[in-house]
């Protein structure tokens, strides 16, 4: 009989231990309602809170009435009720995240085309420009050197400073007339 009693005390503080060393559900389900109600978001997760705490207080009534393991299992149910409610906010977190980083990349796309075709623009205008300077060096090359200076001064000056020419005399008068 002492053996019995003893063996019995001795199960009762091992089963004791391991509810002290296991997690309570009913504390990570308080902890993980609280951490839902902070969010500004807890509208999302609503009804799975109210199922929460519905869970809760029948696991109460449940151990109130003695019936421990179907608390237990309650707390259980609650405590899944309240992890699901708190891992929807994190996935309305990580989906807004993701949206933010959507945007932000079609922004940096557009501004990428924006800056893509002014770089093309100003491409082009740089080959329109050599094209007329490679005009105009080929055209100051094809015309005939010039050898005497008052040439080479009619050039430079548009040809305003030459002196004009005199007149060539009238030729001289024959007697007959001017015929011949």
């Amino acid at each position: 009989m002492r053996l019995v009693a003893l063996a019995a005390l001795a199960a009762a503080l091992t089963v004791g231990a391991l509810a002290v060393a296991a997690p309570d559900d009913r504390t990570a389900t308080e902890e993980a309602l609280r951490e839902v109600e902070r969010s500004a978001k807890k509208d999302v997760a609503a009804e799975m809170t109210t199922r929460s705490r519905a869970a809760l207080e029948r696991a109460a009534k449940l151990r109130a009435s003695g019936d421990e393991p179907h608390a237990r299992l309650a707390e259980g149910l609650a405590r899944t009720w309240a992890e699901a409610a708190r891992d929807v906010l994190r996935a309305v977190d990580i989906e807004e995240k993701a949206q933010g980083a959507r945007r932000s990349a079609t922004d940096a796309g557009i501004v990428a085309e924006r800056e893509r075709a002014l770089l093309e623009e100003g491409i082009a205008q740089s080959g329109r420009l050599r094209a007329q300077l490679e005009s105009m060096e080929r055209e100051s090359k094809e015309q005939p050197a010039r050898t005497s200076a008052a040439a080479n001064a009619d050039v430079a000056d548009g040809g305003a400073s030459r002196p004009k020419a005199p007149k060539a005399p009238p030729p001289p008068a024959t007697r007959d007339g001017g015929a011949r």
